[in-house]
């Protein structure tokens, strides 16, 4: 299969086409600097990068790359994703995550081409749900409480329209947390893991850490990516689809994982800066239309990403 991926040097993106190229896929990337921040990595020789600006190419000059390139599936991962980030920046967060996502469904449609698209978006835009809607199924109401989760559920509405007026066989991918070795410590985990590492190698006293109450479902974004294709062959055009694990732990006991896996005790601390002003304190979600359609099923233990995920710190403080 021919594919295509948005946003292709970010971390989901990488681990994706891994999976795409070992499933034997042939794969373009699309970033805005079309140029791979780890040269040294094995993405550059597996995966052709582009230059594209999603919020900033001509409607025509994007339809005519497509129609140069003819995916067969377009992995629509290029997002400000970052919920925190979004409330200091709401116009850069709108501009890409709805811009970015109506300039490629324009540029698909002008190309008059059929594209499986799965468009990506996130567990956050339910909000805060009830009890009564737990664990989450896609006909939970959307109540989103960032502009992260507002501009990703706008996508998901412009994406269900183009299937219906246009017939563009567009698919809504709605994954829960996910983490896995190379994230940002922008997030939580990964954040975590770092600092672990750190106090492992002497170069921090303690952990800082916002609300280690909140409940979330996590899943290996190796397990995510693996999803992502399945509704690329399996998934039904102008559907939403719930992709987790089904497993709501306490970030607290997902810290207590870290801590054994350190070589030595780990002391932590509660930094109120960490602590979100808006936050839900549990989120679980229900995959059981995915498995359905595609017969996916998590398989990766949490315990193995947050190994892999401090194995990764460690080599890169090491390698410092």
């Amino acid at each position: 299969m021919r594919a295509l991926v948005t946003g292709a040097t970010g971390f989901v993106a990488a681990h994706l086409i891994r999976h795409l190229v070992d499933s034997g896929d042939q794969v373009i990337g699309l970033s805005q600097s079309g140029h791979w921040p780890d040269p040294a990595s094995d993405l550059p020789r597996i995966c052709r990068l582009e230059p594209l600006d999603l919020t900033n190419t001509p409607d025509d000059q994007f339809a005519d790359l497509l129609r140069r390139k003819q995916p067969e599936a377009i992995y629509h991962l290029a997002a400000q994703s970052n919920p925190r980030l979004s409330l200091d920046n709401p116009r850069l967060t709108w501009s890409l995550n709805l811009g970015g996502t109506f300039n490629l469904l324009e540029a698909i449609r002008h190309a008059q081409l059929q594209p499986r698209v799965i468009l990506v978006s996130s567990g956050v835009v339910y909000g805060n749900p009830e009890p009564h809607h737990l664990p989450v199924r896609e006909d939970c109401p959307v109540l989103p409480n960032n502009p992260y989760a507002a501009s990703k559920a706008a996508a998901d509405i412009l994406g269900i329209q183009h299937a219906l007026t246009y017939h563009t066989p567009t698919i809504i991918a709605r994954p829960f947390n996910h983490a896995g070795p190379g994230q940002s410590d922008l997030y939580v985990l990964s954040s975590l893991a770092r600092q672990v590492a750190e106090v492992e190698a002497g170069l921090r006293p303690a952990v800082s850490h916002g609300n280690l109450a909140i409940v979330r479902d996590f899943t290996d974004v190796r397990d995510i990516v693996r999803a992502y294709r399945l509704l690329a062959t399996s998934g039904q055009p102008g559907q939403i689809y719930n992709i987790g694990s089904g497993r709501d732990l306490p970030l607290q006991a997902l810290f207590d994982t870290l801590r054994n896996l350190a070589h030595r005790p780990i002391p932590s601390q509660l930094d109120p800066n960490l602590v979100r002003p808006i936050d839900q304190p549990r989120l679980l979600a229900d995959s059981s239309k995915l498995h359905a359609h595609t017969g996916w099923s998590p398989t990766i233990p949490l315990e193995t990403t947050l190994a892999d995920m401090l194995n990764t710190w460690r080599r890169q403080l090491s390698s410092r």
